[in-house]
């Protein structure tokens, strides 16, 4: 299993390096001038050359390649075009709002998804599963500005529950006071993902159900709920929980449309703001981020496969 692991991270760092060189390739590709992006169109040629030889975009691009690579790796992420400021830490602060916002999210989606797969798959072709999968997929069509806008209306405008806002202002933000901002956002972004965990979950548990090795358990007069709990359970949520571990990547950097629904401040709205602004550094930094989260989520989506599968040896 350790061995497992270290190989695991050695294709880890590969994989990193490989879309490092990916991203600085992209933002070099790209028609921007940065010298322009910063002084702005009424600057001259002379002043934009000049600033172009002191912040070294004159010097050979492998050179360029691995000046950007040590400083990020350091920690020197640059100054953002668009504001003018450190980016690192805009992003780590947007990255923290992003990791609560997505973690509150998991807890939503994790039992919810879970419990109505089981009983889903326990039930199939019966009226509970007709129910559990019929919501699923009314939950997977609809889109996440359009479950916003429902929530808002609903909990915001007629029952005015909860804040539409949720923008967070300040040094330092207390949960304990602005938690009621996280909700509206938090179940927004769980609504899709718990009808298609549903439904994974749901599949894996007919599978688990129709295997040899149930029917053995069942024949030597176990009790159901003991053949359920001790032995299906465990396969039947190998799958749902590695997809889950994998949606975290997503969950904290790809929510750009609920963020700016309501203008919560994470990192999927930096990265599309720096979009907008052709803020290369900035972008070039939130790629960089969101690409980390999403190698990370799956190594550690491998190693909780075969934690929890004991049909897999690694050698």
């Amino acid at each position: 299993m350790l061995r497992f692991i270290l190989r695991r991270f050695v294709t880890l760092l590969i994989t990193m390096l490989a879309l490092s060189i990916l991203i600085f390739g992209l933002s070099e590709v790209l028609p921007i001038e940065p010298a322009l992006v910063i002084l702005g169109r009424e600057s001259t040629p002379e002043a934009r050359a000049a600033l172009s030889e002191e912040m070294g975009f004159n010097r050979p691009l492998p050179e360029r390649y691995v000046n950007w690579l040590v400083r990020f790796i350091s920690g020197d992420w640059g100054d953002s075009y668009r504001l003018g400021a450190p980016i690192q830490p805009l992003v780590m602060r947007r990255l923290l709002n992003s990791t609560i916002l997505a973690a509150l999210a998991l807890l939503i989606i994790s039992p919810i998804s879970l419990f109505l797969g089981v009983i889903a798959g326990l039930y199939r072709a019966r009226w509970p599963d007709r129910a559990i999968s019929a919501g699923s997929l009314l939950t997977i069509s609809l889109p996440d500005f359009v479950v916003g806008l429902l929530l808002i209306i609903i909990f915001s405008w007629w029952l005015k529950l909860l804040p539409a806002d949720s923008s967070l202002r300040g040094a330092d933000i207390d949960l304990a006071q602005h938690w009621r901002k996280l909700i509206l956002p938090a179940v927004t972004a769980a609504f899709v993902l718990v009808g298609y965990i549903t439904r994974v979950t749901r599949v894996s548990m007919i599978e688990v159900m129709d295997s040899p090795y149930i029917r053995t358990a069942i024949l030597k007069g176990l009790p159901y709920r003991t053949v359920i709990i001790r032995h299906a359970l465990r396969n039947a949520l190998i799958a749902p929980i590695a997809i889950i571990t994998t949606q975290f990547a997503w969950l904290v950097g790809g929510l750009i449309i609920i963020e700016q629904l309501f203008n919560y401040p994470g990192l999927g709205s930096l990265f599309a703001d720096a979009a907008r602004s052709n803020d290369l550094p900035m972008i070039a930094t939130s790629s960089m981020i969101t690409v980390s989260l999403i190698v990370f989520s799956q190594v550690i989506a491998d190693v909780l496969y075969g934690l929890l599968n004991p049909r897999i040896r690694f050698s």
